[in-house]
């Protein structure tokens, strides 16, 4: 299997792409829109399936990302599906994937179902429309947020990442 990159995984990131809210209408003839989510980390691109004419969308899909540097972050874009012409863009965000990274490497092997390891604010040029959460559940560091698309006039998407550790990686 050819790798991606050059460089080593150091872990794998799971995004599950929960659902999109309030996403704009991108085809004003049908006053619909047929969006789907594409990541982009490095040379890696995955996408969603396309949700028909719902700017309410619901996907609950694993998109499974190599991470080689920590400090680069995710592309996210929401395209709305077009048959004849090009996909318009719904809007785009970034993942930072530090703060998930930086508790992938700590000890929490005693700490109890729940606890929250770092809280990160909506604050400046991040992407964040709400609270995000690091924490520590079912055995797995997880990372609930709700991204506000830019370069549109609405729109948000609520992922879950996942930290996979990757067996002989040390972090």
């Amino acid at each position: 299997m050819a790798s991606a990159s050059k460089e080593e995984a150091i872990g794998k990131l799971n995004v599950r792409v929960l659902r999109g809210s309030n996403l704009i209408i991108a085809d004003p003839l049908t006053h619909t829109s047929d969006p789907y989510v594409v990541l982009q980390y490095g040379a890696q691109k995955l996408k969603t399936s396309v949700q028909k004419k719902n700017p309410n969308p619901v996907w609950n899909e694993v998109l499974q990302l190599s991470v080689t540097n920590p400090t680069k972050p995710v592309h996210l874009e929401v395209f709305d599906e077009d048959k004849f012409t090009a996909d318009d863009s719904m809007g785009v965000a970034e993942i930072n994937i530090t703060d998930i990274y930086d508790a992938a490497k700590l000890n929490l092997s005693h700490a109890t179902n729940g606890t929250r390891i770092k809280t990160i604010y909506p604050v400046g040029v991040n992407y964040l429309g709400g609270e995000s959460h690091v924490q520590w559940k079912d055995g797995k560091v997880v990372q609930d947020m709700i991204l506000k698309l830019k370069n549109v006039e609405s729109g948000l998407i609520v992922v879950q990442l996942e930290w996979v550790h990757v067996p002989g990686v040390k972090l």
